[in-house]
Order: structure tokens, then sequence, then C-alpha cells
């Protein structure tokens, strides 16, 4: 996993080409700074291809937006403000987000439209609702090539928060292996007003 800091503001129409990242079609109308999130997530990706001693490939993207891995290699993109994170593996099942802790109306949102009642009293500080949000995001990112379809921040739980460690539950069944009841341990890391969640687990 390679964690890279971003400086949006330092992007340009150039910096693809410096660094060999294809530009894709898709954000030929998008904003700078959606441009840069996702130059920063590739350049991550080929940081942690060679700490994995695995040759360099693009990433493209799927019709939903999701990275395309190639055959032999998994992993999971994320930005936020000032950050980006790459996580790959050989093979896997995997997912990682990373969040940068909101306040206000922001934060009320994310409250309302991700935690429970009950996980929003588990979870009572700012850092700990986004946690809570950033570890769903992980969940799915780590089980959509599996699932191959959308669900909700309701689809999972948040059960337990431990030191490092978070504990999430589906409240639905999404294919035969991710059933209701299901848990996951994921891990987490927070500091500089973002957080950090990824879950990483072996397949056969």
């Amino acid at each position: 996993m390679v964690v890279a800091r971003v400086a949006p503001q330092a992007w340009d129409a150039t910096t693809f080409d410096a660094f060999g990242i294809p530009f894709p079609d898709r954000l030929a109308q998008a904003v700078a700074k959606r441009r840069a999130g996702y130059l920063s997530g590739r350049i991550a990706v080929v940081a942690a291809q060679a700490a994995l001693g695995l040759n360099r490939v693009d990433i493209g993207s799927e019709t939903s937006g999701a990275p395309r891995w190639p055959d032999g290699m998994a992993g999971s993109i994320s930005h936020t403000e000032g950050l980006a994170v790459a996580a790959i593996a050989r093979k896997g099942r995997i997912g990682v987000d990373i969040e940068a802790v909101p306040d206000g109306a922001r934060l009320r949102a994310l409250r309302e439209e991700t935690l429970s009642g009950a996980e929003r009293d588990l979870l009572p500080s700012p850092r700990d609702a986004t946690l809570g949000f950033s570890a769903k995001e992980s969940l799915y990112k780590a089980l959509w090539p599996e699932v191959r379809s959308f669900f909700g921040f309701d689809a999972a739980e948040v059960t337990a928060v431990g030191d490092g460690t978070i504990t999430l539950r589906l409240t639905r069944d999404l294919t035969g292996a991710h059933y209701a009841g299901r848990t996951y341990d994921l891990r987490w890391r927070a500091g500089g007003g973002h957080v950090l969640t990824w879950l990483v687990e072996p397949l056969p």
C-alpha cells in the first residue's frame, strides 16, 4: 500500500504525459481537482507495483468507474483532499479508502446518509463517524469484483471498533459467499485530519 501527498494546484495538462499515465476520455470535461485525483491514484499504483516487483501496467477504468485490474493483480485506489492511496497484491480481496474528516453540513450529511442510529451512537466523534463511512467504502470496493452490483450503506453495519481495527457485518445477502451476518475485520489509522481504512483478504 502506497500513500502519496497530492498538490492539486501543481497539476496541469502535461502532468499525465510527464508520468506516462494515459489520459482517459471520460475526464475530458472533468474539473482539474478530479483529474488530479485520478492521476495521483494511478501514480500511487505505479509505486505500489514497483514495491511488489511487478511490471508496470496501466490501470484503466470500467464503465462503472472502478479500476480495471489485469490478470495477476488485484487492488484498490482512493483519493481525497491532499492525499491518494493505492493498495495492490498479486491476488486477493482488497478495498482501501481515505477520507478527510468533515465538519458542519458535510459531517451532518455523512452521519445521516451513511450511518444508522445505532452506528451514530457507536461512532460519536467526527473522526469516528468518518471511520464508519470509510470502512463501508472499503468494504464496497473489496466486494465489488464478486458482487458486481450496487449495494447501499445500509447493507453493512459497524459492530465493533478497536485500536486499529473495525468490524462490519452484512445486513443482507449479496452473494452466496457474502451473506447476511457475515463479518469483515478491517484495519484503520487516522491522523492529520484524515482517516484511512483497508480490507485485505486472501482468495483461494
